[in-house]
């Protein structure tokens, strides 16, 4: 050790030779980087000052450039995909079997909602027609045969009863016609076309667009015989996209609505689209781990159009409330923990000086580093090349940390105390909205999607419509309600007439008319009952009743109060019965599953305290209990399953399948002399712990470990109550550790 000089101008040349010889060997031991000049270069160590010849400066090439106040921005990668909404992408298909006989658009053609795609010759049309023309002809001979009743029956020539036949042939007539003009409505077939022949007027079910858009896929061909479930068309709506970002669970909390994003995709290289997150998903996928945050974008350029089905990646970044002072990356230097730069205080044709000042860095982006604290000011300049070279001079060989360099690393020291270390169980688990609370919204019927209604994670009520589906049989239920709702007008007017004639009409004949209205409402009533069922509404089947036109679609129904968390499907496409089409949670309500293996099953009770850490939120610490626990082992997973719900739910947006480590208390044995479980870093399988000096430095010392919890580790020998040591911050201290030894 250098013995201590009163000579200050002494001190400084004896130092100075010192700085020589450490030059001398530095000058060999920098590769990459200029060797350090022999001359012109003075030190003071004490002051962090540098004082650089013209002849020096040039050797080492020193250059600098002001620092300035710039935007501070956030930025976060993430690979996406291009969409189509789920409004915008319609699948083409056919509402009866049938023959193509004529084509009327290609792939890439341009179609309006609405325009005709092709046309289907159809068996059922041609029976639709024949049954059409057939009620027209029964109409016209009950007409004339009531004609020719009525002025007999009114002079008592026929019986009142036949009559009453006649009238009621001729409404049953028109009842029919009624229902088959309505199922033609629905078929979109108009009454002239069924009045027609066939030869002046050829009988075609017509297919036509959903959607404005192009035709992407066509799979049909004049002649083809198709069917009802078969996928003839795609038509997409290219004037928006949306784009799936796919965000990893541990970077789910730095993302929020309205952060900006630029995309790139492979496909259209050289083009950077930029919009913003509008909404964020609500499940997280229990295979990838991640979530979705969703962007939407316009596809307002025509060169360089965005299509379903892209790749590419999405950088989401977010801007700070005010700008930061920034310098160049290059220009802030380290000597393990602490960060500096080298601000040139004054440069002259003979020479420069530059002063070391200690900078709390934040962080970095595009090539430069955000300054949050320190001493160093807009418009100093700062060295950003030479600046590896001049930090060799100022090696200490001990570890301090200034109170910059502590901002920077988050340094926290703390005394040593006795506390309870805890003896715990570990486990992973999940985030689990429970089954009641995490349903699935299908159709009761078999159909095509012609509507959906509701956006990527929006709030629904419980029977709230989320979509609808066209559906026959759902017509055909309503024109048979219409039909017996029909026939129930006619049997209770003939009945009402004959119990008007008195003893004209035999008694078992007017018994007989009451038992078949009876009949009849109560078909009415079930098949009413079932409408409501499907999930028509009251007032839309009195409609049906009155206009005799039928609800083309059927309502799909949220069973709960949710989210919508999930939907993959596209207009036109023909569903099955029961085929889960939107998934709803309620997640006010979540709880944690873990998984618990075999042999720890028997430590684990009901009523114990839990400490559960989100990947997705790695600062949030929540306290929990078992509530439930599994009565099985699985058989491949070797696991029993423990529910454990929160004292006091977090506020935080929280997803299904969320990864969380799940820490038990077992037991609470007496205090002892324990330190954070940050504060201990291994070297091989030693132990060691950073502790203060009183004058400020730390040293690595060497402790002998106890239990270990989630929190605290047992300290058995190598400290002392009350001593100071590092508890945050350490892997920096570590790390300047192997620089100064």
């Amino acid at each position: 050790m250098l013995p201590r000089f009163r000579d200050d101008g002494l001190w400084k040349c004896r130092m100075w030779l010192l700085l020589l010889a450490i030059q001398a060997t530095l000058a060999f031991g920098h590769e990459g980087h200029q060797p350090l000049p022999t001359k012109g270069v003075q030190v003071d160590l004490k002051k962090g000052h540098i004082t650089l010849s013209k002849a020096a400066r040039d050797v080492l090439d020193v250059r600098t450039v002001a620092a300035e106040q710039r935007d501070s921005i956030e930025r976060l990668r993430a690979y996406a995909t291009i969409v189509a909404p789920w409004t915008k992408y319609a699948v083409v298909t056919s509402r009866l079997p049938g023959r193509v006989v004529a084509l009327h658009v290609r792939p890439g053609d341009v179609v309006e909602a609405g325009q005709l795609l092709a046309e289907v010759d159809s068996l059922d049309l041609h029976t639709l027609r024949l049954n059409y023309q057939q009620a027209q002809n029964d109409i016209d001979l009950s007409e004339k045969i009531l004609a020719g009743i009525e002025p007999a029956a009114k002079t008592g020539a026929v019986p009142g009863q036949k009559l009453i036949e006649a009238q009621q042939a001729h409404r049953q007539n028109l009842n029919t016609l009624q229902v088959l003009l309505a199922k033609a409505t629905v078929l979109n077939v108009e009454e002239p076309t069924l009045a027609a022949d066939d030869e002046s007027h050829p009988l075609r079910l017509p297919i036509r667009s959903t959607v404005s858009g192009v035709v992407v896929h066509a799979d049909l061909a004049v002649g083809k015989f198709i069917e009802p479930t078969e996928h003839l068309m795609d038509i997409v709506d290219l004037s928006t996209v949306w784009i799936k970002i796919g965000v990893l669970e541990q970077d789910w909390h730095r993302v929020a609505v309205g952060q900006a994003v630029q995309l790139t995709v492979s496909g259209l290289p050289g083009h950077l689209f930029e919009t913003k997150v509008d909404k964020l998903g609500s499940l997280l996928d229990a295979q990838t781990h991640q979530s979705i945050a969703w962007a939407e974008l316009s596809n307002s350029d025509k060169s360089s159009v965005l299509r379903p089905g892209m790749n590419g990646q999405a950088e989401l970044s977010w801007q700070g409330k005010k700008p930061i002072l920034s310098v160049p990356s290059q220009a802030v230097l380290s000597d393990g923990a602490e960060r500096y730069v080298l601000v040139e205080e004054a440069a002259t044709k003979d020479g420069s000086e530059y002063q070391k000042v200690a900078v709390v860095v934040g962080r970095q982006a595009a090539g430069y580093t955000e300054i949050a604290a320190g001493k160093l000011l807009p418009d100093d300049r700062v060295v950003t090349r030479g600046g590896h070279e001049l930090s060799s001079l100022f090696f200490l060989g001990v570890l301090r940390i200034g109170t910059e360099t502590a901002r920077t690393i988050g340094l926290k020291v703390e005394p040593v105390l006795e506390r309870v270390v805890d003896r715990i169980l570990s486990f992973d688990g999940a985030l689990d909205v429970s089954p009641q609370l995490r349903t699935t919204a299908s159709s009761q019927l078999g159909g095509k999607l012609v509507s959906v209604r509701v956006d990527r994670g929006q709030l629904v009520k419980a029977g709230e419509v989320l979509a609808e589906i066209a559906s026959l049989e759902l017509q055909d239920i309503q024109l048979e309600l219409l039909r017996s709702h029909l026939d129930g007008e006619l049997w209770n007017g003939t009945l009402a007439r004959m119990r008007g004639v008195g003893d004209s009409v035999p008694r078992r004949l007017v018994l007989e008319t009451e038992g078949r209205v009876r009949t009849i409402e109560t078909k009415s009533a079930n098949l009413r009952q079932k409408l409501l069922t499907l999930g028509l509404t009251a007032r839309q089947i009195e409609d049906v009743l009155k206009t005799k036109h039928v609800v083309d679609a059927l309502p799909i129904r949220a069973p709960i109060d949710g989210v919508v968390v999930d939907f993959d499907r596209k207009l036109g496409q023909v569903v099955r019965a029961d085929e889960s089409l939107f998934e709803i949670h309620d997640i006010s309500q979540v709880r944690v599953q873990a998984f618990v293996g075999e042999r720890d099953s028997a430590h684990v009770q009901v009523g114990q305290t839990a400490r559960l850490r989100l990947v997705a939120y790695p600062n949030l610490e929540i306290e929990g209990a078992v509530t439930r626990i599994g009565p099985v082992v699985g058989a491949d997973s070797r696991t029993q399953a423990a529910w454990i719900e929160f004292q006091q739910p977090p506020t935080l947006a929280l997803q299904h399948n969320m990864s969380v480590r799940v820490t038990l208390t077992t037991d609470r044995p007496a205090s002892s002399l324990a330190v954070p479980l940050n504060a201990v870093v291994r070297d091989g399988l030693r132990s060691f712990v950073f502790v203060q000096r009183a004058e400020g430095t730390f040293e690595r010392r060497r402790v002998e470990l106890g239990r270990i919890d989630d929190r605290f580790v047992e300290i058995k020998s190598g400290l002392t109550r009350d001593e100071s040591i590092a508890t945050s911050g350490v892997p920096h201290i570590q790390t300047a550790y192997a620089a100064v030894r």
